[in-house]
């Protein structure tokens, strides 16, 4: 059985975002693991309509129909949607990030996208189809994970209510700052971010030398290091692919089973938001 005690020769810490932003969310999700709280968090969240998932980054899971395989589940639903508005990242300006571009931030699509008051928010405003397709191909280039379905707290922020299945998330997010990070403080019933079926995420620890690369990038608290050597929690991890495109050594490996499984996941998120 595994030693899940953390590396002793590397002072490695788990992601931790501590604007005063971050913190505020952290102490409200904390408090999701007491049992009566925890039944009106999941009716805040609305977890039996919520859903959503990280779209996988890798160059290494090659092309289908001669796109990459971000930009085939985030296109479909912008070719679709009804309206767009994108904004800057909100996590990026809270936490004046110098990693990435703070104005690849948030795209919402669906009817009720309409009702967002765009004076309200950082550089919001409602965009073509064009631009938002450019804006992801600058998402994907900049190494940004794509995270979209539907989660009701983004409706009620942004005053999208009712949103009816008619408004979809779709955030452009880094491991330094994004907001998701705080997720993993609270009760696992709250955990939204399904992982696309097909995809493996595998560490050889045969050729990992336990740098810790790939543990600095983890904001889903999957990657742990175990004897000095990276090991993947894959209860916890979404298969975003940060692990595997951080890895100086080539010891994490993803992979697809079928491109069919992109169908798949489009059609599990259409079954939980209309953006048409």
């Amino acid at each position: 059985m595994l030693n899940m005690k953390k590396s002793q020769t590397l002072d490695l810490k788990p992601i931790e975002i501590n604007t005063p932003r971050a913190n505020r969310y952290k102490k409200w999700i904390k408090l999701s693991k007491i049992p009566g709280i925890k039944f009106l968090a999941k009716r805040f969240f609305d977890t039996k309509n919520s859903n959503g998932s990280a779209i996988p980054i890798n160059v290494s899971l090659g092309t289908y129909e001669d796109r990459v395989l971000p930009l085939i589940v985030t296109e479909h639903f912008i070719k679709k949607a009804s309206h767009i508005v994108i904004m800057d990242c909100g996590c990026r300006l809270a936490n004046d990030c110098q990693n990435h571009d703070v104005h690849l931030g948030c795209t919402w699509l669906g009817q009720a996208s309409e009702r967002i008051d765009i004076s309200k928010w950082p550089n919001a405003r409602h965009a073509t189809v064009e631009e938002a397709l450019e804006r992801e191909r600058l998402a994907y280039e900049n190494g940004l994970v794509p995270h979209l379905g539907r989660l009701r707290p983004d409706s009620v922020k942004y005053e999208a209510l009712p949103d009816e299945g008619r408004f979809m998330s779709l955030c452009h997010c880094c491991s330094c700052c994004c907001i998701l990070s705080v997720m993993k403080y609270g009760s696992s019933a709250l955990r939204f971010l399904q992982r696309m079926e097909g995809i493996k995420v595998e560490v050889d620890s045969e050729i990992c030398t336990g740098c810790g690369e790939c543990f600095k990038v983890c904001i889903y608290d999957a990657m742990k290091m175990v004897e000095n050597k990276a090991f993947i929690d894959q209860n916890g991890c979404v298969g975003c692919g940060r692990c595997e495109s951080r890895c100086p050594n080539d010891a994490i490996s993803i992979t697809i089973d079928d491109y069919g499984r992109i169908d798949e996941l489009i059609a599990r998120i259409e079954s939980h938001v209309d953006v048409t």
